[in-house]
């Protein structure tokens, strides 16, 4: 019986993926979403690092009690 059930959680398991994949391509063909290349992930880096900048320099204004 046990491995009856791990078969089942396996198989649900790979039912959910494969419906979250589906999904994804649905989501994809409608047009949302967006592409990513080296490019953007380095624009992303940037601006996450500038809001942390800007973020750290507003705490460090901000008297403490």
């Amino acid at each position: 019986m046990e491995a009856l059930s791990l078969w089942e959680e396996r198989e649900r398991t790979r039912a959910e993926i494969l419906a979250a994949v589906d999904e994804a391509e649905a989501s994809l063909s409608r047009g949302e979403g967006s592409a990513i290349t080296q490019e953007s992930m380095r624009e992303l880096a940037q601006q996450v690092m500038q809001r942390g900048r800007a973020r750290l320099a507003a705490e460090q204004q901000t008297p403490r009690r």
